[in-house]
């Protein structure tokens, strides 16, 4: 199925996912001091910060995920308990909003320390002041990475609510819908996804397929439910 709204749900994370990078940009550049001095920022910033973006993304991923498993109901005709999925949705939220971030947070370090380490081109040989240092990190912190996490997340979360709405129909009817990999309905097909398109699923791998990608899945019915 489309993704409802889904230039204003990318939009919205987009949005939300620059303001708190950006924020952790400044608050580690203050930490680093300048020069920039990785031993600086204490162990803890690693294991508590970016809390506030990972707040900030929750609800959206959240909403993403029902409102997508709604509309697959809708088409269906199909009801569930919906306050029962309400807790699948939040529990799937928060992990994955924790996994997503906490690995937006690892990619930056491993990056950051490479930037700094003293055999590979960076601060040390080259004496980056902070503002040097702050353009080297551009990529991790900027509008292009948030773009590309907000097209990603976006999808991966309308298919997840989709796949969570078919496993409780499994309950309902003791029979699973077929998922069909459907690629965007534009140009920016890829060699990747364009293979797949109309194909069934059956290698449990469901969209994003790769970064930015924008498919989707359909869902049929086994032939004997037709």
């Amino acid at each position: 199925m489309d993704v409802l709204n889904r230039d204003e749900l990318e939009r919205k994370l987009a949005r939300v996912l620059s303001k708190g990078l950006r924020a952790e940009m400044s608050k580690l550049l203050d930490l680093l001091g300048d020069p920039p001095d990785l031993s600086r920022v204490p162990y803890e910033y690693w294991q508590n910060g970016w809390k506030n973006i990972q707040r900030n993304v929750e609800p959206i991923l959240v909403d993403t995920f029902i409102s997508q498993a709604e509309s697959l109901m809708n088409s269906v005709g199909i009801g569930s308990d919906w306050a029962q999925f309400n807790i699948i949705a939040a529990d799937w939220g928060r992990a994955y909003s924790y996994n997503l971030v906490t690995g937006m947070e690892g990619t930056t370090r491993s990056a950051l320390e490479k930037l700094l380490q003293k055999n590979v081109p960076g601060y040390f040989e080259e004496g980056l002041t902070s503002k040097e240092l702050a353009v080297r990190l551009e990529p991790q912190f900027g509008a292009v990475r948030s773009e590309m996490i907000a097209v990603t997340e976006t999808t991966r979360a309308a298919v997840e609510g989709e796949r969570a709405y078919v496993q409780e129909l499994v309950k309902e009817t003791g029979k699973e819908m077929i998922p069909i990999w459907l690629t965007a309905n534009d140009d920016r097909v890829c060699v990747i996804c364009g293979p797949k398109n109309g194909k069934p699923i059956t290698d449990g791998q469901f969209p994003p397929a790769h970064p930015r990608c924008r498919c989707g899945v359909a869902w049929e019915w086994p032939k004997d439910m037709a």
